[in-house]
């Protein structure tokens, strides 16, 4: 079993999220979408579609448990139906999603009670490439000084370009067993990988990024490394998704964590022992959802949360404004409560949202409020 102490960590993220509130007394209930279990590279390319974030999260309160049967009943759901869950209120994409009055219902009886909201989104294309970045600062101590704004964005037009050459990306991963590139191929692996540059070096929205990072890579070139996509798997990007559950538990270590049963994630949990200094931290438990309420509003959460992420991954901001320029009134108040639920949980505590994701996805947010803000005004 191995011990992991959470003293050192839960000090540093407490020092880079300086406003969340991590000690306080919480129960958070969770239910998770797009669990495609390993993310890996296969035959040049991968085993699943890259485009739908990995999602855990659900409902959060303080004190007691709200009573939730009010809301079940005005669903008006089969009596065949044990077990509740996002199809049973909305179908399809997003934006069919947010046609549903059901949804309207769930969300505005969120925002109404003593619940809140609470997710970790994992962009698991964005994950899978960030050691890149990663690595070639870890050989640059002029970069090591530039801070994690420079990074970030190094990171986020990394992922850009993989976006645009993903096909070339696939290639270049399966030729060199990335994640596990071989000492003697690592020269060439940059060299491959810095020729994808060359076309976008010109672009305003790529030079600064891709050009610090070719020549960053080129200091990782004399030393024959790239520390972080090393000595790994052979094309294995993602083995698991446990330390996303781990999180939550050992930052919020005064609250009770209250998971869907997942028996791969129960059995890695199994494994570690959590600890804060002397004391065992044991403070989560799994559960049938078909037994807890809250467990199955979660389910409605992550899986909203779920089909915004593939709805936001896959549509430049052009189509984004386009379209909630288009919504008709129920979408438009379901936008606007699901936005609503966000705000709401950010300002309760900025901890209870976590992203591992690319600015260029997290701002198409910004473009979905900037339209319904408009929207809005043009209404009065």
């Amino acid at each position: 079993m191995e011990i992991i102490d959470i003293g050192e960590t839960r000090r540093f993220t407490k020092l880079m999220a300086p406003e969340a509130n991590f000690d306080e007394k919480y129960t958070f209930y969770y239910d998770e979408t797009n669990n495609i279990r390993k993310f890996h590279i296969k035959d040049y390319d991968f085993n699943a579609a890259f485009t739908e974030n990995f999602v855990l999260g659900g409902v959060v309160h303080e004190g007691d448990a709200p009573n939730v049967q009010s809301l079940i009943d005005s669903l008006g759901l089969q009596a065949t139906v044990n077990e509740i869950k996002l199809k049973h209120l909305a179908k399809g994409g997003f934006l069919e999603c947010l046609k549903s009055e059901k949804l309207n219902l769930f969300m505005s009886f969120v925002k109404d009670s003593s619940l809140d909201i609470h997710y970790s989104t994992l962009n698991i294309l964005y994950w899978s490439i960030i050691d890149i970045v990663d690595s070639a600062i870890a050989n640059s101590e002029a970069s090591q000084k530039l801070g994690i704004e420079f990074a970030n964005k190094l990171k986020d037009d990394l992922y850009k370009l993989s976006r645009i050459e993903i096909d070339s990306v696939k290639s270049l991963f399966q030729k060199f067993e990335y994640p596990n590139i071989k000492r003697n191929s690592v020269l060439l692996f940059i060299e491959e990988l810095s020729h994808l540059f060359d076309p976008y070096l010109d672009d305003m929205d790529f030079h600064f990024g891709l050009e610090s990072l070719r020549q960053i890579l080129k200091q990782s070139k004399k030393s024959g490394t790239l520390p972080f996509v090393m000595d790994g798997e052979d094309f294995i990007l993602i083995n698991d998704f446990s330390q996303f559950y781990l999180r939550p538990t050992y930052l919020f270590k005064n609250s009770t964590h209250i998971f869907d049963n997942e028996d791969t994630i129960e059995k890695e949990f199994q494994k570690y022992k959590i600890v804060d200094g002397e004391v065992e931290i044991k403070n989560y438990s799994f559960v049938d959802s078909k037994t807890n309420r809250l467990i199955q509003l979660s389910d409605i959460l992550v899986g909203l949360i779920g089909k915004l992420s593939g709805y936001i991954n896959t549509s430049a901001k052009e189509s984004i404004y386009t379209d909630c320029s288009s919504l008709n009134s129920v979408q438009r108040q379901n936008l606007g409560l699901l936005l609503k639920l966000i705000d709401d949980s950010h300002d309760k505590n900025i901890g209870f949202l976590h992203a591992t994701d690319s600015h260029e996805e997290m701002s198409k947010i910004e473009v979905i409020r900037a339209c319904m803000k408009r929207a809005s005004f043009g209404n009065r």
